[in-house]
């Protein structure tokens, strides 16, 4: 589990479950767990496209990543290089 933060203000922008070794590419709807506006993206009916997601943006106004279609046909966010770091899961950075 790791925490993907704004490069620009430090802010937690979500909380994923990466899935193997290597470079953080792009973020699986399936895999997000918080925020919860976030996390309830992957339950609604109505998004079936990259179009019907938005682009994922911090508070601070980044934009962090854009929505793909995978190869594998789920839907995702392709995260933006140098906009985002990538922080391991600690109990006490909630």
């Amino acid at each position: 589990m790791i925490y993907v933060v704004c490069a620009k203000c430090n802010q937690k922008v979500l909380y994923y479950q990466k899935d193997g070794p290597g470079w953080l590419k792009r973020c699986y709807l399936n895999r997000i767990f918080a925020p919860s506006d976030l996390e309830l993206l992957q339950y609604d009916k109505k998004i079936k496209k990259p179009q019907n997601l938005p682009d994922l943006i911090c508070s601070c106004g980044t934009i962090i990543g854009k929505p793909i279609i995978h190869k594998d046909g789920r839907l995702a966010y392709k995260l933006e290089r140098k906009s985002f770091l990538r922080k391991n899961y600690k109990k006490n950075y909630l």
